[in-house]
């Protein structure tokens, strides 16, 4: 008591020693039970001395114990089998001296990652690849099967208080909820987060879903704001130490400031485009000189330079794609995509040398110059946007490589900023709205497209735009957007209404450029002078 953060007991009941390496592998735990791979092939199971079941023939991959206590069952996965142990049967076998055996109840389902009972302990769900397989526990028999996410299936729970009821999460970062009668979808959920969903877990008395996601980074420092009191608090850890707090008490700096953490030079002409990748750990910048590097978080020394005559027009766009995965630059009348491997590794003595990499994966050729691009990083998408200096808006499908709609004279003028609704990982949206994109050019304002139609579906025209290249964006919910202006302010438009709902003034020239804050309600906005 009097502790302001509280403190939680945890104290160490059992300690096992594995034979490999059991990460990210389902392991089972109950109440009076755990079981985990001995030998990769047997299932050990504790505090009972000793009970091994051997059975499969290949790798464990995932074990649960069932929700009842009486009989405790067992279910284990590998690529061949899935079996469910009476675990007190099989103790009681062993002691007389017989073989303990299990139930075969699936064959050949693939590499298993994820196992679950339901609150009867009558049917299992096995996730394997993009599949669930839902299972009769009792017998050799495969209940149903559900597909339809676009990533591997992480986990699938049965829900408490409807026995037809499953919620599935994937690396494709969405939730699903099945109708185990119909076999169909009751509801799918957003793009949640950043990182793949690992986890789901059902609040029986609240009747809530929570599900828990890892972006595949140690966490260092953080910093909370306590109520009572300022306070600042660091953690420090790892995976594999305990967790260590340190409280500070401090007081709030409340005046606004801006101030040079780093500053980059490599560029010997203005930079056309910067942009962060999903990691936040590489910025990418292009300029007319016709060059890209990408910048690592905290050093003003490039880990990679694409240079010396690569591209024989200045480069207009460049971002990172599908994940961080890709490169892609829009330079002349080509669009190029690059696989790279960044390596911050450097020889003392040859420093010059660069060990970072990059191949050109593909290259799509436009009929016309292009003068902007936007594509969507922070999931997978095989659309991308580029607008020409005829005046139209290119949509091109990167999975044939090919330019699939032309949007022709889509601005009285050439069109100088393309932006998409990309969402944030901290709010969702509908599906829908993801078909949305903005298009800004000189003297006509900003248009409101949607992909599934090509056509605009509104504009917006209360800013002043005669002759700089104003930037517009989507507010991470998706329900607004602002728009840089010529007469010193910025306009926040409901994307519902062509009139704006604020001005933000106190700019001391041009409004260039405008984003929104991912996570909380603020606008940045850059103009000519800063």
């Amino acid at each position: 008591s009097g502790n302001p953060i509280g403190v939680l007991m945890i104290s160490e009941k059992l300690s096992l020693t594995c034979d490999r390496l059991l990460s990210h592998q389902q392991l089972a735990c109950s109440r009076s039970f755990c079981a985990a791979p001995l030998r990769s092939k047997e299932v050990c199971v504790h505090p009972l001395q000793p009970l091994l079941l051997t059975g499969h023939h290949g790798d464990i991959n995932a074990m649960t114990f069932g929700k009842r206590n009486i009989p405790v069952l067992l279910c284990s996965a590998s690529a061949d089998y899935v079996i469910v142990w009476d675990v007190e049967n099989c103790q009681r076998k062993i002691q007389e001296g017989e073989i303990a055996t299990g139930l075969v109840i699936g064959t050949l389902l693939g590499e298993v990652i994820h196992l679950s009972f339901c609150f009867s302990d009558e049917r299992v769900a096995a996730c394997s690849g993009a599949v669930i397989y839902v299972l009769n526990s009792k017998k050799q028999k495969v209940i149903c099967t559900l597909t339809g996410h676009l990533g591997p299936l992480t986990s699938a729970e049965f829900c408490p208080w409807d026995r037809n009821i499953l919620v599935s999460t994937s690396e494709d970062r969405t939730f699903k909820v099945w109708d185990l009668k119909t076999e169909a979808v009751l509801y799918q959920s957003f793009v949640l987060s950043a990182s793949p969903l690992l986890s789901a877990l059902f609040l029986e008395k609240n009747r809530h879903l929570i599900t828990g996601s890892a972006d595949g980074q140690r966490q260092k420092v953080e910093k909370w704001r306590w109520r009572d009191k300022p306070a600042v608090v660091s953690v420090s850890g790892c995976l594999n130490s305990a967790i260590k707090v340190n409280i500070w008490t401090a007081k709030l700096y409340k005046k606004a400031h801006l101030s040079f953490l780093l500053l980059n030079v490599g560029h010997d002409k203005p930079v056309s485009s910067v942009s962060w990748s999903l990691s936040r750990q590489w910025l990418l910048s292009a300029s007319d000189d016709r060059s890209v590097r990408i910048w690592t978080n905290g050093s003003s020394v490039p880990a990679i330079t694409m240079g010396d005559n690569m591209f024989s027009k200045p480069v207009r766009g460049a971002q990172f794609y599908y994940l961080d995965k890709f490169l892609l630059l829009a330079s002349g009348p080509a669009l190029y995509l690059y696989l790279y491997d960044v390596d911050t590794t450097r020889d003392d003595i040859k420093t010059y040398k660069q060990r970072s990499v990059f191949k050109l994966a593909s290259c799509i050729t436009t009929s016309t110059g292009i003068t902007a691009l936007s594509a969507i990083n922070g999931f997978l998408s095989y659309i991308v946007l580029v607008s020409g200096s005829d005046r139209s808006i290119q949509v091109l499908d990167m999975n044939k490589g090919s330019v699939a709609s032309v949007l022709p004279d889509a601005h009285s003028r050439a069109t100088h900023c393309i932006t998409q609704n990309k969402g944030s990982a901290f709010t969702g949206q509908t599906p829908e709205s993801y078909n949305l994109f903005l298009s800004s050019a000189i003297t006509d304002g900003v248009k409101l497209w949607d992909l599934r139609t090509l056509r605009c579906v509104r504009r917006y025209e209360n800013h002043v735009n005669r002759c700089h290249p104003c930037s517009s964006a989507f507010s991470p919910c998706g329900r607004f957007i602002v728009c840089g202006s010529e007469d010193k302010c910025a306009y926040i438009y409901d994307i519902r209404s062509s009139t704006y709902l604020h001005r933000l003034q106190r700019h001391s020239d041009t409004v260039l450029s405008v984003a929104f804050n991912p996570a909380t309600p603020e606008v940045w906005s850059f103009h000519i002078s800063a």
